[in-house]
């Protein structure tokens, strides 16, 4: 058996640094929507280096994350040090035990609930929640109305990524790193949230955000992506470094920056409760 290692291990630094974080009124319509209290109970889901984590904990609320990485709950742990009401631990949501039984008012996932095993985390997160609660999903992705320059970019860098991972990838004994596209087609995430059957969407927002890159950003990003990391990890630094220069030498081609559309998808669904649950309760 291959043995795999955590998607952001040796990048969760430069994740941090150039991954946006979520817009303001994503966190505020989340807040809204779903009544939360400052009392309630939050658990989140794959909370990485902490980006929506801090967005809730600075305005009051008591979150317990988990995090599977080791490299980013290092990160996430140096944020949270001012932050009492924030507490970890790492370990995969599959492999966790909650103590005490605990039941929370929410759980909400960012940018990593496609991370997880379909066959857990919806019954899961389903016998975690409150009869009342909520599972808050969120992502983003580049939008597919990027600026017709932004594709040229994109297909061209394709071009030169291709042509270095085909010429000088080499088997250099590490193992395979898990990598996820991220990328949901159709609104896949919403027919798989129904098709769970355990919880509702109770609505879908929508949010578009614009990034300015320059090469020196845009190639940050892109090795923040266990996708493209996984092909830099078959290839020696002096062929990184070549590559590099190729795409920065198309990024400066096209006046320095790419300018990039993100979509942010908000799902917030609420807790399916049994049909002989929901008569128990009528009696």
């Amino acid at each position: 058996m291959v043995e795999k290692i955590e998607p952001y291990k040796g990048i969760s630094a430069i994740y941090d640094e150039i991954r946006p974080t979520y817009p303001e009124k994503l966190i505020q319509d989340v807040i809204s929507k779903t009544n939360l209290k400052l009392g309630n109970e939050l658990l989140e889901i794959g909370a990485g280096t902490g980006k929506a984590t801090i967005q809730f904990a600075e305005k009051g609320f008591k979150i317990h994350a988990i995090e599977l990485g080791k490299d980013m709950a290092e990160i996430l742990k140096d944020k949270c040090a001012n932050l009492p009401k924030v507490s970890l631990e790492v370990v995969s949501f599959e492999d966790w035990n909650c103590p005490h039984n605990e039941k929370y008012d929410m759980i909400y996932s960012a940018q990593a609930f496609h991370w997880l095993d379909i066959n857990i985390k919806y019954k899961k997160c389903h016998k975690l929640l409150k009869d009342n609660g909520y599972l808050i999903l969120f992502w983003y992705n580049a939008s597919d109305f990027n600026l017709p320059i932004t594709r040229e970019i994109e297909e061209k860098v394709g071009d030169i990524v291709k042509k270095f991972a085909s010429n000088y990838s080499l088997d250099k004994g590490k193992p395979e790193r898990r990598a996820h596209d991220g990328v949901s087609k159709q609104d896949e995430r919403k027919a798989e949230i129904e098709a769970s059957s355990l919880f509702e969407v109770v609505e879908k927002i929508d949010y578009t955000q614009e990034r300015r890159n320059n090469s020196n950003q845009y190639l940050k990003v892109k090795k923040s992506i266990p996708e493209f990391a996984s092909i830099l990890d078959g290839l020696d630094d002096r062929i990184i470094e070549k590559m590099d220069s190729e795409i920065e030498g198309v990024i400066n081609n096209y006046g320095g920056y790419v300018s990039t559309f993100f979509k942010f998808s908000l799902y917030i669904t609420k807790k399916v409760i049994p049909h002989d649950n929901a008569l128990k309760k009528e009696s």
